[in-house]
């Protein structure tokens, strides 16, 4: 009987997955599961599994990471992916882990995990693996993410270009130039979720790294989530250095609309720069983001250009004024209004040169005030976290006004079922009367005679969630009440509503509410 491990960060995924097949009868044994990626690794070591059913987009450790792990620790371990988009199939093309399989959870059936366990049994029989992967090249990118930190800090030239040496880099050339390739988050977001942007920006790694070994001179690293390209080079009247550079940031380009359908974000600085120079540079790239105002995806700077940008400060309130008008456009579901709105807003930022960081900031506080004025708007967290991360103005408005305009479409498609079709009253009342139960999209399937993957595309059809999102937002508005209106302790309220653990329980609380219980009710009692 072959031991399976299963790690999920959403508890009621993973008893969707213990309830979907009859393991036993598939000569298969639930070894031991874990939302926890800290956990996993403990419970690795002590199971020893065959095979490993992980989502991708976990926190702190995310599954390409301890994939990596449990490969170092056991070779011949198999590997099944979980992601929660459809469109995935564009990034394995770019992937090079070839894990056994890529199952999209709101679409997964028992026939569908059945086979692709059955896949990695097979492949076990035969002790030959479709994911397998050197220890000395997992080395190799600790390495060279070692060696791109002494650039960075500024170590000595000679000492850095012989430890690049070491690794099989040749740095024999005097002059350096840099690239930073970012992904842009609003082509990102059209097609995955936030969590798996780890994975996507390794696979634009892999590109990368592929298309670097036709290119002399070029090294690519992996870095605070984007790409960076030294370029090392001599002046030479046989070729140009900076068109070298060029011509191999836009075929990574290319690749990245070809393979991920996203749209790279590409700064360099294409004159000599020496090793012991680079650090510097990268940083002032990096945090200043000069590229933030240019009307394009391609910005090619010199480096006495960036000491020389500067940005302003945001003025207390500027983005106050339109805050009425964007409100009123909303209410008047007028999408040519919004859009005004918005290049307004980008305008003033622009004409201004507002600091990148303060914009964002001063950004994401207006569209929380205007959350709170319609009921029926809820940003998902992400849009906040890519607000802080885009590095350009345009990204970010396109970010802002497709969530606007989807709020819009949802709200003007909402209304109205098919009358054979199960009612959302029913489905409420069937959580009420379950609230201290942990219940997955199975269980409710099952209430209503329904087919689990049906019922699944019916349920994100009708509210806009999966069904868990639902369950867990409407479970946390139940805890807000009851940290305010009573003085029970965390652990009772926890169990109350379902949730066995108390670290789980806080985990999903400030996830949905952005603070934890403890801080939720400190504040709350503040007040009084």
């Amino acid at each position: 009987m072959y031991r399976v491990m299963l790690i999920d960060d959403d508890v009621p995924m993973l008893k969707v997955l213990q309830q979907m097949i009859d393991w036993e009868a598939n000569n298969l044994q639930i070894a031991g599961s874990t939302y926890s990626s800290a956990k996993a690794l403990h419970m690795f070591e002590e199971v020893q599994p065959d095979i490993v059913i992980t989502d991708i987009g976990l926190p702190q450790k995310n599954g390409i990471e301890l994939a990596d792990h449990f490969m170092r620790v056991k070779p011949e371990v198999r590997i099944i992916f979980l992601t929660c988009h459809e469109d995935f199939h564009y990034a394995q093309q770019a992937v090079k882990l070839q894990a056994d399989d890529y199952l999209i959870k709101d679409q997964l059936t028992a026939e569908q995990l059945e086979q692709s366990l059955g896949k990695s049994m097979n492949l076990l029989k035969m002790r030959t693996g479709l994911i397998h992967r050197e220890g000395a090249n997992y080395n190799s990118q600790l390495f060279r993410q070692d060696l791109l930190q002494r650039v960075i800090n500024g170590s000595p030239s000679e000492a850095t270009q012989a430890y690049a040496a070491q690794l099989g880099i040749s740095w024999t050339y005097p002059w350096f130039a840099l690239g930073l390739v970012s992904i842009r988050l609003s082509s990102f977001d059209k097609r995955f979720r936030q969590t798996e942007l780890p994975l996507i920006l390794y696979a634009v790694y892999n590109i990368a790294t592929e298309l670097s070994e036709s290119y002399e001179g070029i090294t690519p690293f992996m870095e605070q989530g984007n790409i960076v390209i030294l370029h090392n080079f001599r002046v030479n009247l046989a070729q140009n250095a900076s068109l070298h550079l060029h011509h191999y940031l836009q075929r990574l380009r290319y690749q990245c609309l070809h393979f991920l359908k996203i749209q790279p974000n590409v700064v360099s600085v294409t004159d000599k720069m020496e090793l012991s120079s680079i650090g510097s540079v990268y940083q002032d790239i990096f945090h200043g983001k000069y590229e933030f105002y240019e009307n394009t995806d391609y910005t090619m700077l010199e480096a006495s250009q960036i000491r020389t940008r500067w940005f302003q400060a945001a003025p207390q309130g500027f983005l106050d004024s339109y805050v009425s008008e964007l409100e009123r456009m909303l209410m008047k579901q007028d999408l040519d209004g919004i859009r005004a709105a918005l290049q307004k807003i980008a305008g003033t930022a622009k004409e201004l040169s507002i600091d990148p960081g303060d914009f964002a900031r001063d950004l994401s506080s207006m569209l929380r005030s205007i959350e709170l004025m319609f009921s029926s708007l809820k940003f998902e967290e992400d849009l906040f976290a890519y607000l802080g991360l885009a590095r350009t103005l345009e990204d970010m408005m396109e970010l802002v006004e497709r969530r606007l305009i989807q709020t819009i479409g949802t709200r003007k498609t909402g209304a109205g079922s098919p009358t054979n079709e199960p009612k959302l009253q029913v489905i409420q009342q069937y959580i009420d009367q379950h609230l201290d139960d942990n219940i997955t999209s199975i269980d409710m399937a099952r209430y209503l005679f329904l087919n689990p993957s049906y019922f699944s595309r019916y349920f994100k059809r009708l509210t806009g969630l999966t069904f868990t999102d639902y369950v867990h937002q409407y479970k946390m508005k139940m805890a807000t009440k009851m940290l305010r209106m009573s003085g029970q302790n965390l652990e009772s309220l926890a169990m109350e509503l379902g949730y066995s653990d108390r670290t789980y329980f806080s985990k999903v609380f400030k996830k949905y509410v952005g603070t934890t219980p403890s801080e939720y009710k400190a504040k709350y009692t503040a007040r009084k």
